[in-house]
Parts: C-alpha cells; structure tokens; sequence
C-alpha cells in the first residue's frame, strides 16, 4: 500500500462524522430592538440587552449549517405606541405589529423586536420579525435548547423565504424546536440572503 493511499485512510478517518465542505460565510446586518410599553404589560419585554445577544449566538449557531451569520448593528430599547387594548376580533399579531413604531427601524439590517407575551410564537410578515418571549412549542431529538432562539431563527428564515414544513425536526416546522435544515432549503437561504446584500447569487 502506497504512502499517499494511507495517508488519505488516515485523513478519511480523522474527519468528524457530520463534516462537509463549509459554505462561504454570508453576514446579514441585525437591529434588536426590545419593546418597552407603559400602558400594555404583554408588549413589554424583560429581556436585556446581554440576554438579546447570548440568543443571537444560538441563531447563529443554527444557522451555521447554511453558512450565514447574523450581525448585530445595535440592541436598543423601543417605545410601544399607545393602543387601546385589543378586541376579540383583532388577530394578536396585527395588534402588536400596530403597535410598534418603525422610525427607529434600520434602512440597512433586518429589524427583529422581542414582546412579552402574544398568541403567535413569532411572526414575519413585512418587517419587523417579532418574537414572543415566552414562546409554546413541543418538543423533538436533537431540537433547540433555548425556545425563544429557535423562534428567533425560525422567523429568520421566512426573512430568507423559507416555508413552513411538516417535518418535526425541521427549523421551519411550527410549534416544535427542531432546527435542522435540508439541502434545498440551505441553497434557497443563501439565494435571498446575497439578494438582500444585492449580490448576484452563483447558479
């Protein structure tokens, strides 16, 4: 047997067993901000600035497998407007969304604002992601430690134009805290991702 030939065994076998080719790291900008309210206790969270952070570190975590990262720009606290409080008929998503001012929202990241409580665990509909910070899921094998990072992630990817899927285990699955993604849904993120940097994605 050749000296290249085991020196390619022993290479092939000191690989870790989920190891692959990575991707090209693609940044995505980020303004956090953390809803304060006076008046509506639901729209205000409790979380800080440090605890908004270590949440980003576990999105990114998941989002490794596709190669990109999310970049904060700032973390800031942001004044809900004044609403009366919400009727049966108002879906809660529309009410908190009506309720958060977008002149502080970045003309150069995605702007993701955190809630004390609502019915949706998340939601992204237009800007900005919201998330719920005391979110409802089930739990699968090999999910998410952290919820309100899963959700987190979870809203990023219908930024990157991800659907929702059936799959348990899937980051996008509703509910759960599954986070892996398949291949397709990596190249189909990273597509939109560059597009929203204005780049022209490889074919």
């Amino acid at each position: 047997m050749s000296r290249l030939l085991i020196f390619t065994l022993l290479m092939a076998w000191s690989l870790p067993l989920h190891s692959h080719e990575p991707f090209p790291l693609i940044h995505l900008r980020v303004r956090v901000h953390l809803m304060q309210s006076n008046m509506n206790q639901r729209l205000q969270t409790t979380l800080t600035e440090m605890e908004a952070r270590a949440i980003f570190e576990e999105v990114n975590d998941i989002w490794s497998q596709a190669g990109i990262r999310f970049e904060l720009e700032a973390v800031d606290s942001l004044q809900a407007l004044d609403l009366a409080p919400k009727k049966w008929f108002i879906k809660d998503r529309n009410w908190v969304k009506s309720a958060i001012p977008t002149n502080q929202f970045s003309p150069t990241a995605i702007d993701v604002c955190f809630v004390k409580d609502m019915g949706p665990n998340g939601f992204f509909y237009g800007e900005p992601v919201v998330v719920c910070e005391t979110p409802e899921f089930h739990k699968v094998s090999g999910g998410a430690d952290n919820p309100v990072a899963r959700v987190t992630a979870h809203e990023l990817g219908h930024v990157l134009f991800l659907q929702h899927r059936q799959e348990r285990t899937n980051l996008m699955a509703s509910g759960k805290n599954g986070v892996s993604l398949n291949p397709q849904e990596i190249k189909d993120a990273r597509k939109r991702a560059l597009e929203i940097l204005g780049q022209t994605p490889q074919p």
